[in-house]
């Protein structure tokens, strides 16, 4: 299963765990504060008691967003570093 994982999270030590407990499960970052990837159903499962350990302050938020394979593959990236736009072909 495809994962969205974006967070607001005011402390560094803890935003920077996150971070590193995100990469660990084997999501990519591709913003800041958003990482993305495959994971399988037992991943799954950890990615949310990871995070429901790590973000506990009133301000922090962290958002889990199930994607489907074929909701990635439609995304559009737009970027001022490069050429306009990055649209990946649909199936």
């Amino acid at each position: 299963m495809w994962v969205l994982v974006v967070y607001d999270i005011s402390e560094n030590d803890k935003r920077n765990k996150v971070a590193r407990e995100l990469q660990r499960l084997g999501l990519s970052r591709i913003q800041r504060s958003a990482f993305v990837g495959d994971l399988d159903p037992q991943r799954y499962k950890d990615l949310v008691r990871i995070c429901e350990k790590l973000v506990n302050g009133k301000e922090d938020i962290l958002h889990i967003i199930p994607l489907g394979l074929r909701d990635w593959e439609r995304r559009v990236v737009i970027s001022g570093d490069s050429d306009g736009r990055e649209a990946v072909p649909l199936l």
